[in-house]
């Protein structure tokens, strides 16, 4: 019976040995448990793209005498929103202005805001004032085949902050008025998260005082998460 035992002992030692676990005699054995936190960091990324529809450009002027046309810088998915000629007095609007791609893991969604880092400049020739403002002269409107030079429209404003570089190339600091921007500015807002995207057509508004010239504006998107 002793030899038998001392076998039976041998074998299980050379089972242990052979795979890689523990084995605990009797009440010995004990458990714990550890709790672990963590916190993934919200990110928002946006994308703007001007002219991203095919048949994008200026309609309207009608009584006007002349066709509008997309000017020289408008191109498709990227270029410049670029009413070509118009003739003041009248209205017009831009098919497919611009598309604004947002992506966010906030599930507290975002706000976008549009804001022109400047009012209009005039250069050619340059009239005096050099500027006409941007309020109640351009605005904006979610894009739908069904939108017209009257439909009802929003007005952009003259940005509140400090435009970035020439023109708000490389956005607009808020940090001196508040850290946010104005919000009759808010264009887009959604409340959950995902990989969203808005079309805008704009209107151009143009009343008997502006002088001719050859106009410009930036406009800068911010978004911003909830």
């Amino acid at each position: 019976m002793r030899r038998y035992a001392a076998v039976l002992a041998a074998a299980a030692l050379i089972m242990t040995t052979a795979t890689p676990q523990i084995v605990h005699a009797g009440p010995a054995i004990s458990s714990g448990s550890a709790q672990l936190n963590y916190k993934i960091l919200p990110t928002v990324k946006a994308q703007v793209i001007p002219n991203y529809l095919s048949g994008f450009g200026p309609t309207g002027g009608l009584g006007s005498g002349a066709t509008p046309t997309p000017g020289p810088s408008a191109v498709l998915n990227g270029g410049t929103v670029d009413f070509g000629n118009v003739v003041v007095g009248y209205q017009y609007l831009y098919k497919y202005a611009a598309q604004v791609k947002v992506q966010t893991n906030d599930t507290a969604g975002f706000v976008v805001y549009g804001e022109g880092a400047t009012d209009l400049n005039g250069s050619n020739p340059v009239p005096l004032p050099a500027t006409y403002p941007i309020f109640s002269t351009l605005f904006w409107l979610p894009s739908s085949a069904t939108n017209s030079p009257f439909s009802p429209a929003t007005s952009f404003n003259k940005t509140n902050g400090n435009p970035i570089g020439l023109n708000g190339v490389n956005g607009i600091d808020y940090s001196g008025v508040g850290g946010v921007p104005q919000a009759m500015s808010a264009v887009w807002s959604s409340p959950v998260a995902g990989n969203l995207v808005q079309g805008f057509d704009y209107e151009l508004r143009l009343s008997g005082t502006i002088p001719p010239s050859q106009f410009n504006v930036y406009i800068v998107y911010t978004v911003i998460g909830n």
